[in-house]
């Protein structure tokens, strides 16, 4: 069992869409490599289905994991477990399927901690974000989930559904798919956020000290050096996410 209250003398480390160094990233092979490395947290992408249902891919097309060009919000959960998003990796990973967000918390429960990233064409998207609650309320995850997006609406819409019942936070990076306004984590701003999420090109001391200023922990992403990684740490900072767990977790510097 685990709980983020659990993690205050060292930052967490998460692994970015589970230990896809070694398996389909977001799968539950990924996910269950990291119970088995003693990785304690995940970084995982949420969408809502055709169906109704929260899938974990972090794209918003089929194409790049499976070679079939379908936009995942419009299929249903009968079309989407149609699809291998594992033969890609290797052939150990044949019938690999795109798992849904409730056999995820069916399967792990409370023995990860997650960070779970809203994905959606919807500005608001209040559907998602009230399935999103329910599901986290319904495995009583309240003290293992987080719950971020580049879009600060989302955060918004999701904060108001679970009346600020988690620790949820604000996604940026320079990346040209990011609305201009909102490269510089400006979007912090349009609501209580608890955490940021600077991409690692724009985390440096000073953005770290004027976060935790205002009393805004800092989880940056994605970290995968272990030189940057024991700057960061000494900064005290929220967490780390990264490609490379099973590196970083070797450094002693994160709680198990």
């Amino acid at each position: 069992m685990r709980s983020f209250y659990q993690y205050k003398d060292k930052p967490i480390l998460f692994a970015h869409r589970g230990m896809n160094s070694f398996a389909p990233e977001n799968t539950l092979p990924a996910f269950q490599l990291c119970i088995e490395n003693n990785i304690p947290a995940i970084e995982l992408d949420v969408h809502l289905i055709k169906s109704g249902e929260l899938v974990v891919i972090h794209d918003f097309s089929t194409k790049r994991l499976t070679n079939k060009d379908y936009k995942i919000e419009s299929l249903t959960l009968t079309e989407i477990k149609q699809l291998d998003v594992g033969i890609h990796k290797d052939e150990k990973f044949k019938n690999t399927r795109i798992p849904t967000l409730e056999e995820v918390f069916q399967t792990f429960s409370n023995n990860l901690l997650y960070d779970i990233e809203i994905k959606s064409n919807v500005i608001k998207n209040k559907e998602l974000c009230q399935k999103l609650w329910q599901l986290i309320r319904k495995y009583k995850l309240e003290f293992n989930v987080i719950v971020t997006s580049f879009n600060p609406m989302a955060i918004r819409t999701f904060e108001k559904i679970s009346n600020h019942s988690l620790l949820e936070g604000i996604i940026y990076s320079k990346d040209k798919s990011v609305p201009f306004y909102l490269r510089n984590g400006l979007g912090y701003k349009l609501f209580q956020c608890n955490i940021a999420k600077p991409a690692a090109n724009l985390i440096n001391e000073s953005t770290i000290q004027n976060f935790m200023e205002k009393n805004i922990q800092v989880l940056p992403w994605c970290i995968d050096d272990e030189k940057t990684a024991i700057e960061l740490v000494s900064k005290k900072v929220f967490g780390i996410i990264t490609n490379v767990p099973e590196k970083l977790i070797k450094t002693n510097l994160f709680k198990q």
